[in-house]
């Protein structure tokens, strides 16, 4: 059992660094048409990022509004995850997020692999 939380980290930060490329060339940010690693790698940046922050800050900001979280059934995770993905865009040069459900749906996605992969909740 302890060989599986030790990968748990490793799942999360692969998640998010490959996640956020993905949904962005899956909703159409690179023109429709598969990205090279050049058009890809801010993207990529933010990703890894955004991976720390979710190892790093997520726990902490999760544990301080966990009396919102209980109000909103769980809800106010994904809000949570979307800030976090508009600071690491703040924070990266070259890469923007798009709207609201650019950023919804990699919330979204992070989540759902994360979940199944890594058995985060």
């Amino acid at each position: 059992m302890k060989k599986e939380r030790g990968w748990r980290w490793a799942i999360v930060f692969a998640t998010c660094t490959l996640a956020v490329p993905m949904v962005a060339a899956l909703m159409g940010y690179y023109g429709g048409a598969i990205p090279t690693l050049e058009q890809a790698k801010p993207g990529l940046l933010t990703g890894a990022l955004l991976g720390v922050a979710h190892l790093l800050l997520r726990p902490v900001l999760r544990f301080v509004s966990a009396p919102l979280g209980c109000l909103t059934l769980g809800l106010f995770g994904l809000v949570i995850d979307v800030g976090l993905l508009y600071g690491c865009d703040y924070l990266v040069d070259g890469f923007e997020v798009p709207g609201l459900l650019y950023a919804v749906v990699t919330a979204v996605v992070i989540n759902g692999i994360c979940a199944v992969a890594a058995g985060r909740k």
